[in-house]
């Protein structure tokens, strides 16, 4: 009798372990939206591009701060799901953080001078989105 309980926790234990794969796969196909920001098998598809307007320009020759905008495209062919940007300083610190809910395909997100986001060297960019892992770029 003792020697058959192995073999049940082990059943017990693939049973288990079945279910919770069966439900993570499951999330994974119908409800992208629900898994955790930064965990994934492929890079954040986005692209990033640093944006000077007229309005920025003149505002930096005045002020004498960085007046540069960042867009960042959505480049996969699928939504992006609860898309986080954050800024963070050269000591790792959080200067600022965007969460975009819903990114469509080919859709931009633009952070920049009118949105209070100021640069400075040394600065970071992290992206991380729903079933991707993240992505930093240094400003």
């Amino acid at each position: 009798m003792i020697s058959a309980l192995p073999g049940v926790a082990m059943r017990i234990i693939s049973s288990f372990i079945g279910f919770v794969l069966a439900i993570i796969i499951t999330i994974f196909i119908f409800a992208p939206d629900r898994l955790p920001v930064g965990y994934g098998f492929e890079p954040v598809p986005v692209e990033l591009t640093v944006q000077n307007t007229l309005a920025g320009e003149l505002l930096e020759t005045v002020t004498g701060e960085n007046a540069r905008n960042l867009v960042i495209k959505n480049t996969s062919d699928k939504v992006l799901y609860n898309l986080t940007l954050t800024l963070r300083d050269k000591d790792g610190n959080i200067k600022q953080q965007y969460i975009e809910p819903r990114l469509p395909l080919a859709g931009t997100v633009t952070l920049g001078w009118l949105q209070n986001w100021k640069f400075e060297p040394g600065d970071q960019l992290e992206a991380a989105a729903s079933t991707y892992y993240r992505v930093v770029w240094a400003l």
